[in-house]
């Protein structure tokens, strides 16, 4: 049974990550999201979240728990096929889901885009939380797949992964809003399958000789 302050809770996290999705969480008070929530008490976001930052992991918490849960059975079914190291299979895991949110109006992925930038407010102990168990999970495989690679670029590649996914989707959900881009099913399987090519290659790429030179 879902209580009235399950509601309030409910409705101030999505309004404070549409906020925040919009204006940047800098540049959003506690008191404007009580305010956007129709809650007389300005406080209303201290009394539910108590900071800023908490009421950002609530965002964070609120989407990728029952992302995280798809995340986890989808690895289990790919150990179960033995594809559990896989890494087009594991880049599809991780993406797949997020490109399933686009069929949802929602302001997520462009919250994540402004976020995660953010000190203090983005979740990078990824091994802390019960609701990022799959994300850790998914990156410790994927990074274990590139580990030929010099280790520098290693890590390169994998802040390119995220940039290139985080970004892309988030502009994928403004141009969903705005009445343009992936608006069929056909066409969010075709953004999901070239997205993972594209992730692979970025992933796997050669590593030229002048790079090479400079590590």
């Amino acid at each position: 049974m879902v209580t009235e302050a399950g509601n309030t809770r409910t409705r101030l996290i999505e309004d404070a990550e549409r906020l925040f999705a919009e204006r940047g969480v800098n540049a959003v008070s506690l008191r404007e999201i009580a305010s956007v929530a129709g809650q007389r008490n300005t406080s209303a976001v201290a009394y539910h979240f108590g900071t800023k930052e908490s009421l950002v992991a609530a965002i964070y918490q609120h989407r990728l728990g029952p992302t995280n849960d798809l995340q986890m059975r989808r690895l289990a079914e790919l150990d179960d096929q033995g594809l559990g190291q896989a890494l087009p299979a594991l880049v599809e895991v991780f993406v797949r889901p997020m490109i399933e949110r686009l069929e949802r109006p929602s302001w997520f992925l462009r919250f994540v885009a402004n976020a995660l930038y953010v000190e203090r407010v983005a979740p990078y102990d990824l091994a802390a939380e019960a609701w990022t168990r799959a994300l850790h999970q998914l990156l410790t495989r994927i990074n274990a797949c590139i580990n030929e690679l010099p280790t520098p670029v290693q890590a390169h590649r994998l802040e390119f992964f995220i940039g290139l996914f985080v970004h892309t989707l988030a502009h994928h959900e403004r141009q969903i809003q705005l009445g343009r881009g992936v608006r069929t099913k056909a066409d969010r399987e075709l953004l999901a399958a070239d997205l993972v090519d594209a992730a692979v290659a970025l992933l796997t790429a050669p590593v030229s000789s002048a790079t090479h030179d400079k590590l």
